[in-house]
């Protein structure tokens, strides 16, 4: 920044200030602005006319000169002048988070050093951010000094180590333990004169809440070691909490900090504000990252201001910039032109969201004046763009394309999977068209389009001797109006399925000839083959016979007494085909007979392409497992079943898709998500190192079912342990997957029907996973993994504390406590940090060639309790070696009454 810049901005924060306590804006001298900003008298004085030369600053005449920034002169003696301030760039300023700037404001304002204040809200509302923003409001308006600093401290790193965590906050004196050889200062000295904001407070136990008491009573504090001298601290503390703080904070705690602000979920804010806020990422985005602008099509839009946003804003940022990114890689394969956000580009939970578009439809059009809005990256005004169009088949193909792109596929793969979706494109299509009037019709299709193939599909019908029903004519209508618009537009029209469609259906495609014909004489364009053959793929739909019915099988499986068969009753008179097989299962039933008859239900079911099974819950989840080990039929499973789902399965199996195009169909169709690591996905940095994997060949419905319920039997989620679940096919893949993950992850189990023979890995089937006794090897070992966590903490202590190589010493210490785990020597939390920092010194002192402390009776403990000495003696060669060091006799004496509390 510019001197000039530095100038301005601190004659606007005295400006600011002068209103903010006099109530208005005498000016500020050229003297003023020099001792601020730390530079020459002179400088500040020529910066200072340069900009009342620009008009950007007004003067005031008179000895000395003053000042003003122009912005907040007075204005007529009538009206009262309205200043910004810092909360007002904060969204949702004076709606829903009115009340919250407002007790803030009062927080800091309050003489003579501003009230304690206490900041409630769950996970991503915005409490690091309401923090600074106080922080900046503070300097502002003078009650901080400009440079008074802003200190965070987040009270879960240190929660279990009551020591350690008043070290952090408050210092440590020279001596206070081993290896403090000097004063160290904490986090509240840092804070002086500024604020201390304690993130995730309720992890603070009432230890570290009482240590807080005298610092808020009293201004004082000691650090660590020292019993007399007592250090004084001007700290105005901030504490953020996503608890209850009734039952997480002590009341005397509570007491002690008079002003509570609870900041809204995104959820109870106001539609303007999300919208805000969305705005707000997308420029930030633009301008900062992308560097050009970014546009959104409306149901994008429609879906990031309606979808169910758990996490907050924190989430809906997230969820934007992946949104962003991945349609900057479309951009950059040439999908669009420029960056545009389509719904594909989201995540499929945030799709959902548009489930919700009819319940909210007056509330959120406000936001909708076009299809396309852009976000400029230089202008907060989104500029509205109007796309309105038909149904364009082109453009559903093309999505399809890009994603396949997206996905990595090759140019060879991506057609032959383009060659099978046309048909199935197109069946859909038709199966989707409502059977309007001709009126209807021509509101969106020239009528000049419609009567052309009206007329050819009469032609049509008389040259093969078949008649066309009104689906065709429609569809074949909007598709016509498509093509000539597209040609029109000088894009291109591909057909991967060209050279099959000319010899499959020859006949068929000499007679799309003669539209083709109609076409190009009424538009004066050239229409190529690849069109006429989608003609022919028009004339073909109907003519198609069920000559095979190699058709994947769908059963609706659901506990109850009539759930299954009413479901699979209401989709087969839908589709006017019955088609749908329900099954009801009691819910007296036992597992072993369900399974038996559905057994036999699927074998029936069973055409040649398998079967897919969809479920509500329970027993049934695991049932396609079994059926296949049993059949060696093809089953996926795919759990809590709905209407729509059963209908869109039934839809995708008529139409003779596979087995996996029918799963894939009702998975992406289905709001039940889980996450499945394939080939081309990558591990996210968000996955714990230690893995457990569930493996079903059945669907990854099947997968999740398991992870949930060793999450729930285990407890995992508070044991930083992530269940990731795969499908397989076949043990091979197995193995090759398993091999993948455990390139990046610590599998600590795999849970499956399938056993991948992989020694380093512990194998328990999926019956196992009910069986309390067959589980406790994997809890006995997910138990030893809770201290490590402890020992890689103790890390940075040492660092800073002990000269040695910390990193070293740690890596060789998790190997020294698992040998001394495997030897079945169980230490707790308390002496495992002992035994680390005691080890650390003694090793420091070797290393420096000091004395070690000598100790009466060795031999005596080495006689009584040969045991336990022969384990330390064996396991303290790892120490030994990894830190290059010989460990006396006597040293070993001490670790041992250390370990077994001798």
């Amino acid at each position: 920044m510019k001197r000039i810049d530095k100038v301005y901005n601190c004659l606007k924060e005295l400006c600011n200030k002068q209103l903010a306590e006099k109530g208005e804006v005498v000016g500020v001298s050229a003297i003023e602005i020099a001792h601020a900003l730390n530079i020459q008298r002179t400088n500040a004085s020529s910066d200072l006319n340069t900009l009342f030369r620009e008009g950007k600053v007004i003067k005031v005449e008179g000895k000395p000169v003053l000042y003003k920034v122009k912005e907040l002169d007075m204005v007529s003696d009538e009206s009262d002048m309205v200043v910004k301030d810092v909360f007002d760039s904060i969204i949702g300023a004076n709606l829903s988070l009115k009340n919250a700037v407002q007790q803030a404001k009062a927080a800091i304002i309050y003489p003579p050093n501003g009230l304690h204040t206490l900041l409630l809200g769950e996970t991503g509302t915005g409490k690091s951010m309401f923090a600074e923003v106080m922080y900046s409001f503070a300097k502002e308006i003078g009650r901080i000094k400009r440079n008074a600093p802003f200190v965070t401290f987040n009270c879960a790193d240190y929660a279990n180590n009551p020591q350690l965590l008043m070290s952090q906050l408050f210092g440590v004196k020279k001596g206070a333990y081993t290896g403090a050889d000097k004063d160290r200062m904490g986090f509240v000295e840092k804070a002086d004169g500024g604020i201390l904001f304690l993130d995730e407070v309720h992890r603070l136990p009432p230890e570290g809440q009482e240590m807080l008491f005298y610092l808020i009573d009293k201004g004082l504090y000691r650090r660590l070691g020292e019993s007399e001298t007592q250090h004084k601290a001007n700290v105005l503390i901030i504490c953020a909490t996503t608890e209850n703080i009734e039952s997480t904070l002590l009341r005397t705690f509570i007491r002690r900090i008079p002003m509570v602000i609870k900041l809204p979920a995104l959820a109870d804010r106001t539609y303007e504000e999300r919208f805000e806020l969305i705005k707000s990422f997308f420029r930030e985005e633009a301008a900062i990252f992308i560097n050009t602008d970014i546009m959104i099509t409306s149901n994008a839009l429609k879906a990031l201001l309606l979808y169910e946003c758990p996490n907050n804003i924190g989430q809906l940022k997230s969820d934007i910039k992946l949104s962003i990114a991945k349609a900057y890689l479309g951009y950059m394969m040439k999908r669009d032109k420029g960056v545009c956000v389509h719904t594909e580009d989201l995540p499929e939970y945030v799709r959902r969201g548009l489930f919700r578009y009819k319940e909210s439809k007056d509330e959120i059009d406000k936001f909708m004046t076009g299809d396309i809005i852009k976000f400029s990256s230089d202008n907060a005004t989104p500029v509205i763009q109007q796309n309105n169009q038909i149904f364009n088949f082109y453009e559903a193909l093309e999505e399809k394309r890009k994603a396949l792109e997206q996905k990595g596929l090759n140019e060879s793969d991506i057609k032959l999977i383009m060659s099978i979706d046309i048909e199935t494109y197109l069946k859909r299509y038709l199966l989707n068209l409502d059977k309007n009037n001709l009126e209807e019709l021509y509101k969106v299709v020239d009528k000049k389009i419609v009567d052309m193939v009206n007329d050819f599909l009469n032609y049509a019908s008389k040259r093969l001797n078949r008649q066309f029903s009104d689906k065709t004519l429609y569809g074949l209508s909007m598709h016509v109006a498509s093509s000539v618009e597209r040609i029109l537009s000088g894009k291109d029209i591909v057909n991967h399925q060209l050279e099959n469609i000319k010899k499959v259906y020859e006949k068929e495609f000499e007679v799309a000839k003669v539209l083709r014909e109609r076409v190009q004489k009424e538009f004066n364009i050239k229409v190529p083959d690849d069109e006429v053959g989608f003609v022919t793929m028009f004339l073909c739909l109907e003519e198609e016979t069920k000559e095979k019915d190699e058709r994947v099988g769908i059963i609706v499986a659901m506990h109850g007494e009539a759930a299954a068969t009413s479901i699979a009753e209401v989709s087969n008179r839908l589709l006017g085909e019955n088609y749908v097989i329900g099954y009801n299962m009691p819910l007296d039933q036992k597992p072993e007979v369900a399974l038996n008859n559905l057994t036999n239900i699927v074998k029936r079911a069973d055409k040649g392409r398998g079967v897919l099974l969809l479920v509500d819950m329970g027993s049934l989840v695991l049932f396609g497992d079994m059926i296949y080990e049993k059949t060696g039929i093809p089953v996926k499973t795919i759990e809590m079943v709905s209407t729509p789902m059963v209908l869109e399965a039934a839809r995708k199996a008529i139409l003779n898709a596979s087995l996996e195009e029918v799963y894939d169909a009702v998975v992406n169709f289905s709001p039940y998500v889980g996450k499945i690591y394939k080939d081309s996905v990558k591990f996210e940095d968000s996955l714990k190192k230690n893995v457990i994997i569930t493996a079903c060949i059945t669907g990854e419905g099947t997968a999740v079912k398991l992870k949930s319920i060793l999450e729930k039997n285990l407890d995992l989620k508070e044991k930083d342990i992530h269940v990731i679940p795969i499908e397989i096919e076949n043990k091979r893949e197995f193995r090759r997957k398993l091999l993948n993950i455990k390139e990046e992850k610590n599998i600590l189990a795999v849970v499956s029907a399938i056993n991948p023979e992989d020694d380093s890995i512990l194998y328990i089937s999926t019956s196992d996973v009910f069986d309390n006794d067959k589980l406790s090897v994997l809890k006995n070992k997910i138990e030893a993994l809770s201290q490590i966590e402890v020992i890689d903490n103790m890390k940075e202590v040492i660092r800073e504390n002990i000269k040695i190589d910390s990193e070293k010493y740690i890596s060789s210490f998790k190997r020294f406590y698992a040998a001394l785990i495997r030897e079945g020597v169980n230490l707790n939390e308390d002496i495992t940090i002992g035994l680390i920092l005691h080890l650390a010194c003694v090793i420091e002192r070797i290393l420096q060639g000091k004395q070690l402390i000598h100790i009466k009776d060795t031999q005596e403990y080495i006689k009584n309790y040969p045991k336990e000495f022969d384990i330390i003696k064996k396991v303290i060669r790892i120490i030994e070696q990894g830190c290059s060091v010989k460990i006396s006799d006597e040293e070993c004496v001490n670790m041992m009454k250390i370990i077994y509390s001798l």
